[in-house]
């Protein structure tokens, strides 16, 4: 008896490190997209484990175009609404329909809005399947869903509507990512890390403008006159079930749609649908509304607005949110740390923007970025005592004044030290920073007269530059990535900024 006992647990203690083996692995496989990532999917599913239950009144849901426009921390900065963004790529409606039951198993929201980009056809890329949107799409969302058996539910009804994905694999990853273990980097080992660091409670930042860009809102007495675009199936139903669910559970849902050039036909489509459930749709692709909040296509952009454009549609909609739907305000020391990242970004994104290089030095002095400067060949001309001394202040030591052309000058400064050269041999060396996880190098090669070499490079990337004046590379090592690379033409009067 006692030896069966023994055989018993030895039996279960292999079956649990297995499973724990195969959980692991499954993890390692699957692709990351964290807070330093355009698209932050992985953080966006996995920070909302995180959050305190039932603290959330109000859920986002939709495509990228709600990923770039709904951004929580300005409604609560505002209006002291607490919101989360659960939106994704081409969010299928298929998906808004399971991750709306699987949030609803944490939080207990008082309104739900749903971006209805998706509910006419994405692509003609993508007619093989139902869900209207990519298998990658699908599974940046649905991959980070906890196993359960509503995440078997999901699988089995995606694998329905596009047959060409197999639901096991929702469930063992392993399946579909084999092929990634000749691929696995840094990301892949520090899950734990890079969640826990958060992201901006789904939202994404988007900066740019386009100056050319004209877009001319329809009114809505017009869309009387014109034949409703098709909505597709099923995400037409599913957006039905999802108002459905949400009546059951006594939450409020408005349908938006955000600036994206839509057609009237597809307006008067999906006004159609909402007045036959009896929500309330607001579309800023309608006259009255994009110039209510002020909306300029070419400033703003669409479809992907730039944070001004973001700011513009969330203020509208937090204020929707507290007058019309009487979401009340409440604290939550959460959105303090979201904040800071958030002007982390706009940091950053000012940075990249300036193109005055007495006003760009001083930005620098902050201990997360580390700066590269390549000077390969000429750039003394112009550089007078106000920048030099600018440059002494953030830790650089060389003199630069004064050098002759043909003159090679290279730097690396991190928060722990700076490296120099001037010379005018011909150099080759390399370092890293992030304690060895990141590598650069520079290289100067004058021998072959006929195809001289200038060449540095961070990360892997060729962050050479321009011949002459002084190449800044700037790499934020909070956000892991390569943030500004700009040429400040120092043998110019003018110091002319080029990014390149």
């Amino acid at each position: 008896m006692q030896a069966k006992a023994k055989l018993f647990i030895k039996f279960i203690s292999f079956v649990l490190v297995t499973c724990l083996c195969v959980s692991v692995v499954n993890e390692w496989l699957k692709p990351k997209y964290y807070y330093n990532d355009v698209w932050p999917s992985t953080n966006t599913f996995k920070d909302f484990y995180k959050l305190e239950k039932n603290s959330v009144d109000v859920l986002f849901f939709g495509s990228s175009h709600a990923v770039s426009s709904l951004n929580p921390q300005v409604i609560y900065d505002t209006y002291g609404i607490t919101s989360y963004n659960l939106g994704s790529e081409q969010q299928s409606l298929v998906v808004t329909y399971y991750w709306l039951r699987e949030a609803l198993k944490y939080q207990s929201p008082k309104a739900v809005v749903i971006d209805t980009y998706m509910i006419h056809k994405f692509s003609d890329a993508y007619v093989y399947n139902d869900m209207n949107c990519s298998e990658a799409a699908v599974r940046k969302a649905m991959d980070n869903m906890r196993l359960s058996p509503l995440k078997w539910e999901a699988a089995q009804t995606i694998a329905k509507t596009d047959p060409t994905q197999d639901s096991l694999s929702y469930i063992f990853p392993n399946i579909r990512y084999h092929s990634r273990w000749t691929s696995l980097g840094e990301d892949d080992f520090t899950q734990a890390s890079m969640v826990d660091h958060g992201g901006i409670k789904g939202f994404t930042v988007m900066d740019g403008s386009d100056p050319n860009l004209e877009y001319t809102p329809f009114y809505d007495e017009d869309a009387a006159n014109v034949n409703p675009d098709i909505m597709m199936e099923p995400s037409k139903t599913f957006l039905g079930k999802t108002i459905d669910l949400c009546r059951e559970k006594g939450i409020q849902v408005i349908l938006i749609n955000i600036p994206c050039a839509e057609s009237i036909e597809r307006y008067r489509s999906t006004k159609d649908f909402a007045d036959s459930y009896g929500v309330p749709y607001y579309d800023f692709n309608e006259a009255s509304l994009y110039y209510e909040i002020g909306y300029n296509a070419s400033e703003d952009l669409l479809s992907h607005p730039n944070y001004h454009g973001a700011e513009k549609i969330s203020l509208y909609i937090g204020k929707l949110l507290s007058e019309e739907y009487g979401i009340a305000p409440r604290e939550d020391a959460s959105y303090d740390a979201s904040r800071q990242l958030y002007q982390h970004k706009l940091e950053n994104l000012h940075l990249a923007a300036t193109t005055d290089i007495y006003q760009y030095l001083p930005l620098l002095s902050q201990d997360r970025y580390s700066i590269f400067i390549f000077a390969p060949t000429a750039f003394s001309a112009c550089i007078d005592e106000n920048l030099m001394n600018t440059l002494f202040s953030l830790g650089f030591a060389t003199e630069l004044r004064e050098v002759r052309d043909g003159t090679h000058y290279c730097a690396v400064k991190d928060s722990s030290s700076t490296i120099e050269q001037l010379t005018e041999e011909d150099l080759q060396f390399s370092g890293a920073i992030r304690n060895g996880l990141t590598s650069y190098s520079f290289v100067v090669n004058t021998a072959n007269m006929t195809s001289k070499t200038y060449k540095m490079t961070i990360d892997g990337a060729d962050c050479s530059g321009i011949r002459t004046g002084l190449n800044f590379v700037i790499y934020d090592n909070e956000q892991k990535s390569i943030i500004d690379r700009v040429n400040f033409d120092t043998t110019s009067e003018e110091l002319t900024a080029t990014r390149y």
